[in-house]
């Protein structure tokens, strides 16, 4: 499994079922555990802060140049698998950083997982006074590079549910009419941000 997560899919057989046996699962698998784990961590560390402060923080700890970053801080590269070369694989130690966390949830537990988080990446490599004053608008960003690249960005509401007296927002970037992005939050703005983003990494 530990394997696995270090293979790229340029590099990677495929089984009997004709399934490539890189770590794409493991990396979609570890995206979820390290934004789960990081939403608890800032939940606790901050219980005066508002929904879109812990949204704005999540998503600079999270961010694909920021996990990219912790990738290399902890020397994950020399261990990656994949097919060296001209192309460059501009997210790939982010991809492996994710899939190894998705390999360690499944061997040892979300329990574990959440610890070796915690205690080897957050307090080690994140400096959360310094991310505080880092204000990132994916939104604007992603506005900015459409508009020299001549693309339509629109923005979508694709679901408004409405919970225990709580209206979630389910909000969607289409670029050229394709969707890029979503993502849920408790008000549009956030949604927005955090679905740029998700398209930001796909197209930027």
């Amino acid at each position: 499994m530990y394997a696995q997560a270090f293979s790229h899919k340029s590099v990677a057989k495929k089984n009997t079922k004709g399934l490539k046996l890189s770590n794409e699962r493991l990396e979609f698998l570890g995206d979820s555990v390290i934004s789960t784990i990081v939403s608890e961590y800032l939940f606790e560390k901050f219980p005066n802060e508002d929904e879109g402060y812990l949204t704005q923080m999540r998503s600079k700890i999270v961010s694909r140049k920021s996990l990219n970053s912790l990738g290399e801080k902890i020397g994950l590269e020399p261990f990656v698998k994949y097919l060296k070369g001209n192309f460059p694989y501009k997210s790939l130690l982010g991809n492996v950083f994710e899939a190894f966390f998705g390999a360690v949830y499944l061997d040892r537990g979300y329990k574990k997982a959440k610890e070796v988080f915690i205690i080897y990446i957050l307090e080690r490599y994140i400096d959360l006074e310094n991310l505080e004053a880092i204000n990132i608008d994916h939104k604007s960003q992603l506005l900015i590079y459409c508009q020299k690249n001549k693309l339509e960005l629109e923005f979508k509401t694709l679901k408004e549910e409405t919970e225990k007296g709580s209206v979630t927002f389910t909000m969607g970037a289409f670029i050229n009419g394709e969707l890029k992005g979503q993502s849920t939050a408790l008000s549009k703005r956030s949604a927005e941000q955090a679905a740029a983003e998700i398209a930001s990494q796909e197209i930027i």
